[in-house]
């Protein structure tokens, strides 16, 4: 009986020092640039930090100028060894990076040992640019509970579509079983980060194939009108997708 009391007080010991040590708060450093402030787990080592940066400052114009709007002038941009601590800032148990308005980027530190982590990087960045485009055109000075309610219509297939083509992250179709001679993904699928994350896979061929068709004034006024594909380009979802397979197939499938 007493060694089972031990062993009791022993795993409640455990996990009351487990709790402790999530709970107190990482140490941090911090590092500047000209537009990104940085605060980074002291155990992570600064050359990341400097790899991060670089990235970031490296396509700062480039994305805002693509995307026609001005980025947050400084942005905060915290990354973290400990996953726990990265969950409490951002409610993203999955994820690797996340953003918090226009001027917030979130990281743990393993999303650099992805395949590309500059592409992790950009991927984020390019979501707060978008948010701030969409910003840009709401009436002043904005009503936050409207304009949340109003973003949630925004389609997932065209958020992700946008950072994955300015992350430059392609995927040849070839590759992708999915992608075959009678069959493509639907916008419902496109829609679901969920079931297969298709949108991460096709996303840049789309944005390709609205910038090869359209221009890029049109893809603007398409995150503008929320990707309201009737409005912008007078087309149903069913005719838009239909002709970005074609292209899709002409280009790579053939």
């Amino acid at each position: 009986m007493n060694r089972t009391k031990k062993m009791i007080l022993g795993c409640i010991l455990l996990i009351l020092i487990t709790l402790i040590l999530l709970f107190i708060p990482e140490r941090r450093n911090e590092l500047k640039t000209q537009h990104f402030t940085f605060f980074y787990s002291t155990s992570i080592d600064k050359s990341k930090i400097e790899t991060l940066s670089k990235t970031l400052e490296g396509n700062y114009m480039r994305i805002q100028n693509d995307l026609k709007t001005t980025a947050a002038p400084n942005i905060i941009t915290t990354v973290y060894a400990n996953r726990w601590q990265y969950v409490k800032a951002t409610k993203n148990w999955g994820g690797s990076g996340s953003i918090e308005g226009i001027n917030k980027l979130h990281f743990m530190e393993h999303a650099w040992d992805e395949a590309d982590s500059k592409k992790v990087t950009l991927h984020e960045f390019t979501h707060t640019v978008t948010l701030k485009l969409l910003l840009d055109i709401e009436k002043q000075p904005i009503n936050n509970e409207v304009f949340d309610k109003k973003f949630l219509t925004f389609p997932i297939w065209l958020w992700e579509a946008i950072s994955v083509y300015e992350a430059q992250e392609f995927i040849n179709p070839k590759t992708l079983s999915y992608m075959n001679k009678v069959h493509y993904p639907s916008v419902t699928e496109l829609n679901d980060r969920k079931k297969g994350g298709k949108i991460y896979s096709c996303g840049y061929t789309i944005i390709e194939y609205i910038l090869e068709k359209y221009g890029q004034d049109k893809l603007i006024s398409l995150i503008k009108n929320y990707g309201n594909l009737q409005t912008t380009f007078d087309s149903s979802n069913d005719q838009f997708f239909s002709e970005w397979y074609d292209f899709v197939q002409n280009r790579y499938l053939k």
